[in-house]
């Protein structure tokens, strides 16, 4: 009986840990993102499209050895 309650205890604390840590991670993902000028926003965006085509570029010659 008492370890029931003593479990749901440690549940409960371990559920409310866990969300405060999600809430400020979230909080310093957006806050990241807000202080971002356009050109900082327009740098990240062509990085990511480099990024992106590159990978695709080796998705594709790995699948030409591959058959």
């Amino acid at each position: 009986m008492i370890i029931d309650k003593v479990s749901i205890i440690i549940m409960l604390i371990i559920y409310i840990l866990l969300t405060l840590l999600a809430f400020f991670t979230y909080l310093i993902i957006v806050g990241g993102n807000m202080n971002k000028t356009e050109e900082e926003q327009t740098l990240e965006d062509e990085e990511q499209m480099k990024y992106l085509k590159e990978y695709e570029n080796r998705r594709k010659k790995v699948g030409r050895k591959n058959k």
